[in-house]
């Protein structure tokens, strides 16, 4: 990459330098991605892990790039075992976050032993973004405006 295209993209570029105000801290938000129902639950581990899972248990999630039914795929675990897959129906965003390095957390969101397969095991899936606080002291700060533009002098 040129110097001139790294310094455009950072806003640094011949049009002046964009210099945001009243932003002084972050914080990591957790973000909910999905939450709903597991699908191929009797095909796995559920019929003879139902008794020992437990709502709130961490779960892991791969992609499962080998399989032919479904590019998206990601296949869901409890402790090392293999419990599910996503619906192919929803799965696409969290299969591209996944592909991207996207760090997530899974859980278990509700069993329910007497439904039907299809909506017998939930799951609730985060990640967390950035979030701009406002600055500790913005509030005796002097007031001022929310963006300014410099102007390089020619």
């Amino acid at each position: 990459m040129k110097q001139s295209d790294l310094l455009n993209k950072l806003g640094l570029g011949a049009d002046g330098v964009v210099l945001p105000t009243g932003l002084a801290r972050v914080k990591n938000e957790p973000v909910r991605v999905y939450n709903g129902f597991l699908q191929s639950i009797m095909h796995y581990g559920y019929v003879d892990l139902k008794d020992r899972l437990n709502a709130g248990d961490a779960l892991t999630m791969e992609r499962d790039l080998d399989n032919a039914y479904d590019f998206f795929a990601v296949g869901v675990f409890w402790k090392g075992v293999k419990i599910g897959y996503l619906p192919s129906t929803e799965n696409i965003v969290i299969a591209n976050l996944l592909d991207s390095g996207v760090s997530m957390h899974a859980y278990i969101g509700q069993i329910d032993q007497q439904a039907n397969p299809q909506h017998a095991l939930s799951v609730a899936i985060f990640t967390d973004i950035v979030v701009a606080l406002p600055a500790i002291s913005s509030k005796f700060a002097p007031k001022q405006p929310e963006m300014r533009k410099v102007y390089q002098s020619a």
